[in-house]
Protein backbone atom coordinates (compact mmCIF):
# COMPACT_ATOMS: atom_id res chain seq x y z
CA UNK A 1 0.00 0.00 0.00
CA UNK A 2 1.16 3.50 -0.79
CA UNK A 3 0.30 6.46 1.42
CA UNK A 4 1.09 9.96 0.27
CA UNK A 5 0.13 13.33 1.57
CA UNK A 6 1.16 16.70 2.88
CA UNK A 7 0.91 18.27 6.31
CA UNK A 8 1.01 22.06 6.59
CA UNK A 9 2.73 23.24 9.78
CA UNK A 10 3.03 26.82 10.99
CA UNK A 11 6.75 26.72 11.80
CA UNK A 12 9.94 27.04 9.70
CA UNK A 13 11.41 23.81 8.26
CA UNK A 14 14.38 23.90 10.66
CA UNK A 15 12.06 23.73 13.69
CA UNK A 16 9.98 20.97 12.10
CA UNK A 17 13.19 19.05 11.31
CA UNK A 18 14.51 19.36 14.88
CA UNK A 19 11.19 18.01 16.15
CA UNK A 20 11.13 15.07 13.71
CA UNK A 21 14.61 13.86 14.59
CA UNK A 22 14.03 14.10 18.36
CA UNK A 23 12.56 10.66 19.04
CA UNK A 24 11.11 11.63 22.41
CA UNK A 25 9.22 14.62 21.02
CA UNK A 26 8.25 12.97 17.72
CA UNK A 27 6.99 9.81 19.40
CA UNK A 28 4.40 11.81 21.33
CA UNK A 29 2.56 12.30 18.01
CA UNK A 30 2.22 8.61 17.20
CA UNK A 31 -1.16 7.16 18.19
CA UNK A 32 -0.81 3.83 19.97
CA UNK A 33 2.92 4.13 20.60
CA UNK A 34 3.55 2.43 23.93
CA UNK A 35 7.33 2.47 24.07
CA UNK A 36 10.29 3.78 22.12
CA UNK A 37 13.98 3.29 22.82
CA UNK A 38 16.76 5.08 20.99
CA UNK A 39 19.59 2.64 20.21
CA UNK A 40 21.85 5.13 18.41
CA UNK A 41 21.48 8.33 16.37
CA UNK A 42 19.74 6.50 13.54
CA UNK A 43 18.03 3.47 15.11
CA UNK A 44 14.98 3.13 17.35
CA UNK A 45 13.04 0.18 18.74
CA UNK A 46 9.45 0.47 19.81
CA UNK A 47 6.09 -1.09 20.55
CA UNK A 48 2.94 0.12 18.84
CA UNK A 49 -0.48 -1.03 19.98
CA UNK A 50 -2.98 -1.13 17.13
CA UNK A 51 -6.40 -2.42 16.24
CA UNK A 52 -7.05 -3.40 12.65
CA UNK A 53 -10.61 -4.50 12.03
CA UNK A 54 -11.41 -7.24 14.55
CA UNK A 55 -7.75 -7.86 15.51
CA UNK A 56 -5.85 -6.01 18.22
CA UNK A 57 -2.17 -6.51 18.79
CA UNK A 58 1.20 -5.00 19.40
CA UNK A 59 3.81 -4.41 16.74
CA UNK A 60 7.37 -4.69 17.98
CA UNK A 61 9.38 -2.64 15.48
CA UNK A 62 12.77 -1.23 14.60
CA UNK A 63 13.06 2.03 12.67
CA UNK A 64 16.28 3.12 11.02
CA UNK A 65 17.07 6.45 9.38
CA UNK A 66 18.67 5.29 6.13
CA UNK A 67 19.12 8.72 4.56
CA UNK A 68 19.16 12.22 6.00
CA UNK A 69 19.54 15.60 4.27
CA UNK A 70 18.89 18.19 7.02
CA UNK A 71 16.49 20.03 7.04
CA UNK A 72 15.01 18.83 3.76
CA UNK A 73 14.61 15.07 3.51
CA UNK A 74 14.54 11.97 5.67
CA UNK A 75 14.18 8.34 4.61
CA UNK A 76 13.21 5.83 7.29
CA UNK A 77 12.84 2.06 7.07
CA UNK A 78 10.70 0.29 9.66
CA UNK A 79 10.33 -3.44 10.18
CA UNK A 80 8.07 -5.05 12.73
CA UNK A 81 6.15 -8.12 13.80
CA UNK A 82 2.69 -8.26 15.38
CA UNK A 83 2.64 -10.16 18.67
CA UNK A 84 -0.79 -11.73 18.08
CA UNK A 85 -0.86 -12.74 14.41
CA UNK A 86 2.90 -12.79 13.79
CA UNK A 87 2.19 -10.65 10.72
CA UNK A 88 5.22 -8.82 9.37
CA UNK A 89 5.26 -5.15 8.45
CA UNK A 90 7.88 -3.42 6.29
CA UNK A 91 7.67 0.32 5.67
CA UNK A 92 9.85 2.67 3.69
CA UNK A 93 8.91 6.28 4.31
CA UNK A 94 10.30 9.41 2.73
CA UNK A 95 9.60 12.77 4.37
CA UNK A 96 10.36 15.98 2.47
CA UNK A 97 10.23 19.42 4.11
CA UNK A 98 9.71 22.53 2.01
CA UNK A 99 8.94 26.15 2.87
CA UNK A 100 6.20 27.32 0.46
CA UNK A 101 5.91 30.63 2.34
CA UNK A 102 8.10 32.15 5.03
CA UNK A 103 7.96 30.39 8.40
CA UNK A 104 5.63 27.59 7.22
CA UNK A 105 6.59 24.02 6.48
CA UNK A 106 4.97 21.66 4.06
CA UNK A 107 5.79 18.15 5.23
CA UNK A 108 5.29 15.80 2.31
CA UNK A 109 5.33 12.08 2.97
CA UNK A 110 5.42 8.97 0.81
CA UNK A 111 5.14 5.61 2.56
CA UNK A 112 5.30 2.19 0.96
CA UNK A 113 3.77 -0.25 3.46
CA UNK A 114 3.94 -4.01 3.00
CA UNK A 115 2.11 -6.32 5.39
CA UNK A 116 2.43 -10.09 5.21
CA UNK A 117 0.52 -12.64 7.24
CA UNK A 118 -2.93 -12.77 8.80
CA UNK A 119 -3.32 -8.99 8.94
CA UNK A 120 -2.87 -8.83 5.17
CA UNK A 121 -5.82 -11.20 4.77
CA UNK A 122 -8.11 -8.52 6.24
CA UNK A 123 -7.70 -6.71 2.99
CA UNK A 124 -6.55 -3.43 1.67
CA UNK A 125 -9.69 -1.48 2.59
CA UNK A 126 -9.60 -2.29 6.32
CA UNK A 127 -5.84 -1.70 6.57
CA UNK A 128 -6.03 1.52 4.57
CA UNK A 129 -8.95 2.88 6.64
CA UNK A 130 -7.05 2.18 9.87
CA UNK A 131 -3.88 3.80 8.51
CA UNK A 132 -5.78 6.91 7.35
CA UNK A 133 -7.23 7.39 10.83
CA UNK A 134 -3.77 7.03 12.40
CA UNK A 135 -2.27 9.52 9.89
CA UNK A 136 -5.00 12.06 10.61
CA UNK A 137 -4.40 11.82 14.35
CA UNK A 138 -0.62 12.01 13.85
CA UNK A 139 -1.03 15.16 11.70
CA UNK A 140 -3.28 16.80 14.28
CA UNK A 141 -0.86 16.06 17.14
CA UNK A 142 2.18 17.18 15.12
CA UNK A 143 0.62 20.53 14.19
CA UNK A 144 -0.63 21.09 17.75
CA UNK A 145 2.71 20.38 19.43
CA UNK A 146 4.83 22.34 16.96
CA UNK A 147 2.53 25.33 16.56
CA UNK A 148 1.77 25.66 20.29
CA UNK A 149 5.49 25.55 21.04
CA UNK A 150 6.15 28.17 18.33
CA UNK A 151 3.49 30.54 19.69
CA UNK A 152 5.07 30.33 23.18
CA UNK A 153 8.47 31.27 21.72
CA UNK A 154 7.18 34.16 19.61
Amino acid sequence: MIFEGKIDIGVPPEKAWDFLIDVNRFSSCLPGLEKVTQLDERTFDGVLGATVGPISGKFMFRSTIVESIPPKELVVRTEGTDSVTKSIMNVKMTVALTEPVANRTELGYHANVEIKGRLAILGDMVLRATAVLLLEEFSRRLRTLLEENESKVS
